[in-house]
Parts: C-alpha cells; structure tokens; sequence
C-alpha cells in the first residue's frame, strides 16, 4: 500500500500551522508563570538553553551533508541568536508579564508586515500599492491596541508599555524569519537551531542568570506549565518553524501568526486573564485584512513573471 506523499508547500504549511498553535497556547501559560513564579528574563533563560541542549542533543543523531558554517554564516547565526531567541524571548515575556494574551497575540499577528518590510529592504522584494494599504490597516488594528490600553473608558487588561515591548517582540522575530532563510534552505534546520540557540544563551546571559529561579510556593501546576513553555511552546515550536522555513518563504511563515490570537484569546478569556470588548474583534479584523493585501500583494518573482 502506497504512501501519500504531501507537497512540499502543504507540508509546510502544516508545520508551520502547529507551530503556532503551540506558541499561541504558551501566551496564557506563560502568563501564569510571569512575574508571580518567575521573572519573565529568567523564564527567558530557561526556554533558550533548554532549547539549546535540546537542539544539541537532537544534532547527535542528525548528519549534516553540507560543508561545515562559514564565517559569514556564523555571523548570521549569531544575529539569528540575538533577534531570534534572545531578544525576542526577552521582550516578548517582559511585554507579556505587563499586558494580556490577547492583546500580544493581536500585536504579534503584524508580523507579516514587519517581515515583509524586511524582505523589502534585505533581498529587495517591491513595495506595491496593495502592500502600503495592507501595512497602514495592519498598522491601525496594532494602534487600536496600544491607544486604548493607555487611555481608554473602560476596563483594560492590557498595558501601553507591555504591548510597545510585544510589539518589539514581533518586529525583531520578523527579522530572523528574513536573515535566517538562506542558512536554513543550504544546511540541516537541527543544525542552525542549535548554533541560534547557543549564541542566543550567552547572549542572553549576561542579563538573566540572577533571576533563573522559580518560587519555591510554586506548585505541581507551575511546574507542569513550567515544562510546556520549555518543551512545546519553544523547542517543539521552533523545531517546526525550523522546518517550514525550509521549505516556505518567511512572509507566508509569518502569516500563520493569525492563528494565534484565535487561541491565545479563547482560552485567555476562558481562564479569566483577559476580557472581551469592543477593541478586539476592531483591532483583529483591522490586522487580518492588512495581513491579507500584503500576501496577496506580488513578489519579486510574480513581478518578473508578468513582465515575461
């Protein structure tokens, strides 16, 4: 009985697709854990270095066929390391410990604007009208968020200062998903993995060994969300966009960030972290339709093809 084989770009897309779920369930229980159990840069720490061994260990097993990094590569890597897992982990837990799931899982969902502008001005991809129209709807969906966690009339769960560093979060993780691309087509995803996880742990360092501790009152809960964070909601989850990214463009990767404020915000609300109101089927909608004209929006390549 023959196996069905699965296009590459339907593979990807559903790796990618679990990845974010993954992630998006890792808001609510990172949010459980930080600041109360844990400083949001010690959880930081923890969630990089777990990664790190586990990428490690996993690279054991796991051949290289092509030639060993080069020094440019490395450097890549090491950008990968401070964009990818350091600064992004460090940020968005800060921003999350001051703000609610939902409102950093609607914030991170620009991220294939942010991507997309990255593209524009790292491997030169053309600026389109569609492509302004989607980052300026995109953009206002993000506004909404941030304008009404300082000054709105009602109660917010959210905070200025929390959604401005989630909103950091998301813009230097796009810039991974673009410089990270060409190393990750060329060699092993486990390989690249380890060597971003590696340079984001010492970078990192510096900053978070003195809060690497959980409170001793923490519970046999905390201590089993303690592990998803590590397990699934980081090492599994960027295993998986390790994968997708080999085999999809960044932007159509970072497009699956629509996903997670579809269940970061269901449970969130389910469990008493956030409220519903007015501003975040505004703002999601807002997001979504300039997440949408900017896909849609031709590449380079369609371009090039028309011109043909």
């Amino acid at each position: 009985m023959s196996k069905i084989a699965l296009p590459p770009k339907t593979k990807g897309v559903l790796l990618v697709l679990v990845a974010n779920i993954f992630f998006a369930i890792n808001m609510p229980v990172s949010r459980e854990l930080t600041p109360d159990w844990i400083d949001p840069f010690g959880l930081s720490q923890l969630r990089i270095t777990f990664a790190f061994i586990a990428f490690l260990i996993l690279s054991l097993f796991i051949k290289d066929n092509t030639r060993n990094f080069s020094i440019k590569e490395h450097l890549i890597l090491i950008t990968a390391g401070i964009t990818g897992t350091a600064a992004n982990q460090l940020s968005f837990l800060t921003g999350l410990s001051m703000t609610s799931p939902v409102d950093a899982s609607l914030i991170i969902t620009i991220g294939p604007i942010i991507t997309m502008l990255f593209s524009a001005l790292i491997i030169k991809e053309p600026i389109s009208m569609k492509k302004i129209t989607g980052v300026l709807i995109g953009m206002s969906g993000a506004a909404i968020i941030l304008y009404t966690a300082k000054f709105g009339n009602f109660e917010q769960t959210g905070t200025l200062k929390g959604n401005l560093i989630i909103l950091i979060s998301g813009c230097v993780y796009a810039f991974y998903l673009v410089i990270i691309r060409p190393v990750m087509a060329k060699h092993s995803a486990i390989h690249v993995m380890k060597w971003t996880f590696f340079y984001g742990a010492l970078i990192a360092l510096p900053y978070t060994w003195k809060k690497l501790t959980i409170s001793p009152e923490a519970t046999s809960t905390e201590w089993f969300q303690l592990g998803y964070a590590l397990l699934m909601g980081t090492f599994v989850a960027y295993l998986l966009v390790a994968f997708s990214l080999k085999l999809l463009r960044p932007t159509t990767v970072s497009m699956f960030n629509y996903v997670q404020p579809l269940v970061a915000s269901s449970i969130a609300i389910i469990i008493g972290q956030d409220i519903f109101n007015w501003t975040k089927p505004v703002s999601a909608t807002l997001i979504f339709i300039g997440v949408y004209l900017v896909i849609k929006s031709k590449s380079r390549s369609d371009l090039e093809k028309s011109r043909n």
